[in-house]
């Protein structure tokens, strides 16, 4: 440690918290025991428990009695405003936010003993999200499982839903986590105690934890292959995600290492992230006409079916036709009243079979009592529908 005017804790503090800025640790890494920090810095337990203490404070790191400190999330700004604190247990939750399924079933008594578990997505509102339950649900016998189904909304909601699981003494949990860059202290201590839970649809990484997800890299790439293929040379990549998170990292990435192995300049490709598909049509309106006159864009892929709908929609507005006009993709398939159910070309990633595999996962590690890590990656399928065609020029 360097010799400054700063007490010794304070530039403890420092180096771990430019660490943590570089990315030299990241969310979930573990820091040094108390004894690696006095050996390395030379300084007392006192002083070393105070800096650490002191992250602990700002919301920089997690400790865990027995278990040691952990990098609780990234130091930058973004990070910090999105940082939630955990309210209290009791904290009462929207009504809608919960439902319990199945029912107990006719003829079972009162006291028979069911497994609780715990389903927690972000909501439960499309044909996606509705398909993946259902696949959950079937891995679990309705005579001895009840499973409480749970709407996330945002990621507080997510943290106060995951503390409530761990108060009530769920006995394992499915989570479809928030798509953001840093996992909670809650996602963190269920890691720590090996309690049974499964993630699905996205993977956290540095967060060693069972999963299924889909193969999200592989989907941006049937995206490209196909537009591409059809004669389109600009594209745009529409998602009401950040780009860091890591199902939109995977897709980006996708697009992108397709379009270099077809020599497509990454200047063809505009990536249009955090779009908020709540805003009304006209907001949007002169931002789009620039994409498609200026920019001469083509095609547009969607990540998330609800975005698609909303695009849809949207160029409807501006009297553009798909897929006379502009060809529309989206990853899962969207449903909007105006159009059947089979026109939009998209990219499935077998939800049903998602959930099941998430379910039969979690139903293993509570019935053995076995937290051995398991990963699932459902391979992609793309759909080609009456949302896309061939570029006339």
């Amino acid at each position: 440690m360097e010799k400054t005017n700063q007490p010794l804790y304070q530039q403890l503090m420092e180096d771990v918290r430019s660490q943590i800025e570089n990315s030299l640790l990241l969310p979930g890494d573990k820091l040094p025991t108390e004894r690696e920090f006095i050996q390395k810095y030379n300084v007392s337990r006192i002083t070393v428990s105070k800096a650490l203490n002191e992250l602990k404070a700002e919301g920089l790191i997690t400790r865990f009695p027995n278990k040691g400190s952990f990098v609780a999330r990234s130091a930058s700004p973004l990070a910090a405003a999105a940082q939630v604190p955990l309210e209290a247990p009791s904290a009462l939750l929207p009504a809608s936010a919960s439902m319990q399924l199945p029912a107990v079933p006719e003829g079972s008594t009162s006291d028979t003993a069911f497994t609780e578990i715990a389903c927690i997505l972000p909501s439960i509102s499309d044909q996606f999200s509705l398909s993946m339950v259902n696949g959950i649900l079937s891995a679990f016998p309705m005579d001895s499982y009840i499973c409480h189904l749970f709407q996330s909304y945002n990621p507080s909601l997510e943290n106060r839903l995951l503390q409530k699981c761990i108060d009530t003494g769920i006995s394992g949990i499915v989570l479809f986590p928030q798509d953001q860059p840093f996992f909670s202290e809650q996602l963190l201590y269920l890691l720590l105690q090996k309690y049974p839970l499964v993630l699905i649809d996205r993977n956290l990484p540095r967060l060693d934890t069972s999963y299924v997800i889909g193969d999200n890299k592989t989907g941006g790439a049937l995206c490209l292959r196909h537009l591409h293929t059809l004669g389109h040379q600009r594209f745009c990549f529409i998602s009401s995600a950040r780009r860091d998170t890591f199902t939109v990292r995977s897709r980006i990435n996708g697009i992108l290492q397709e379009a270099e192995a077809r020599n497509i300049p990454e200047s063809s490709i505009t990536i249009w992230d955090s779009f908020n598909k709540h805003q009304p049509y006209v907001h949007y309106q002169k931002q789009m006409m620039k994409l498609i006159r200026e920019e001469r864009i083509t095609a547009f892929i969607a990540a998330e079916s609800t975005t698609c709908a909303y695009l849809y929609s949207l160029f409807a507005t501006m009297n553009l036709r798909v897929p006379e006009d502009i060809s529309l993709m989206s990853f899962d398939k969207p449903l909007v009243e105006s159009q059947r159910p089979d026109f939009f070309t998209h990219i499935s990633q077998s939800e049903y079979l998602m959930g099941k595999e998430a379910g039969t996962i979690l139903k293993h590690q509570i019935e053995t009592r076995d937290p051995q890590v398991t990963h699932r990656v459902i391979s992609p399928l793309l759909e080609v529908r009456k949302s896309t065609r061939a570029i006339v020029l």
